[in-house]
């Protein structure tokens, strides 16, 4: 079994790859740019891919049984189709798609029309719906935080945020073993925490003070100019869900699949005190 890893540049992709490599399983990686991601990722086979042309990277799928997909938001459906088009000629027999918590409810958005293609496919299939990544902390909030403060249009509204080695181990199971056919897996941690409450968390973490500063909607938008319109509207959307109350529920399917708790938010933090130390 030969597993193709389409987006390998975000959080849950490095992550997979970590997972699969480690589970001893044959990993292959698309890649836009591949020497970068050569050295990225020493050792591991990496072939031209683009989510922006599909089928000009259609040889990246031959030989491959199953696949995971996290097409760029501004690129689904439409990438997400034309990769499963591609999938079914090439004989993949599963993909394994990252959604979000949610997207069910929107019927009409571009990851619930991927999702609905999906599972109308005749492959196996399996689709994860994680809440906000903790990782999202030290990614995109990294340089804020190194300065003290973090901003989100978050209000007071609690997430339960998820550790996106945990969403990885999730995937890897899915694209590995059998009995996940058919599944759609609200992914959460075991904790709903505020902004607030998150800042203290990485306050503790890292020995200095770190302050969580909410903006509106507008001030949102303001931040997004240049960014797909999708995008915006789609982060837009989230927020308005934590702000509502909505991402606040947990669930047990962490514990379930992987038999453990979800890594908590203080051992996220824990494992990650250098990257908001170190200088960029």
């Amino acid at each position: 079994m030969t597993i193709f890893v389409a987006n390998a540049n975000g959080k849950v992709g490095q992550d997979l790859i970590a997972a699969l490599k480690a589970g001893g399983h044959d990993v292959r990686i698309g890649a836009r740019d591949v020497a970068r991601a050569r050295v990225a990722f020493p050792g591991i086979p990496v072939v031209a891919f683009d989510y922006d042309d599909v089928a000009a990277g259609a040889a990246a799928l031959d030989g491959i049984t199953a696949v995971f997909t996290a097409a760029p938001s501004w690129l689904v459906p439409d990438a997400e189709l034309a990769l499963l088009d591609v999938a079914k000629a090439r004989g993949v027999r599963r993909i394994v798609k990252l959604s979000y918590l949610g997207a069910e409810l929107h019927e009409d958005g571009g990851h619930r029309v991927s999702e609905k293609a999906i599972e109308a496919s005749g492959l196996e299939w399996t689709v994860l719906r994680p809440t906000f990544f903790s990782q999202n902390f030290s990614t995109m909030h990294r340089d804020a935080i190194r300065d003290g403060a973090f901003y989100e249009a978050a209000g007071d509204g609690a997430s339960a945020f998820i550790d996106t080695r945990d969403i990885a181990a999730v995937a890897a199971k899915a694209l590995t073993e059998a009995g996940h056919h058919g599944q759609a897996y609200a992914l959460t941690g075991s904790e709903a925490l505020t902004r607030h409450e998150a800042a203290a968390r990485l306050s503790a973490a890292l020995g200095r003070t770190v302050r969580y500063v909410p903006i509106d909607d507008a001030a949102l938008r303001q931040a997004l100019v240049g960014v797909p319109q999708s995008q915006v509207e789609l982060l837009s959307g989230l927020f308005a869900a934590v702000r509502a109350g909505h991402t606040a529920a947990t669930t047990d399917t962490v514990r379930m699949l992987l038999g453990r708790d979800p890594i908590s938010f203080d051992r996220y933090a824990a494992d990650h005190v250098a990257v908001w130390r170190d200088a960029a």
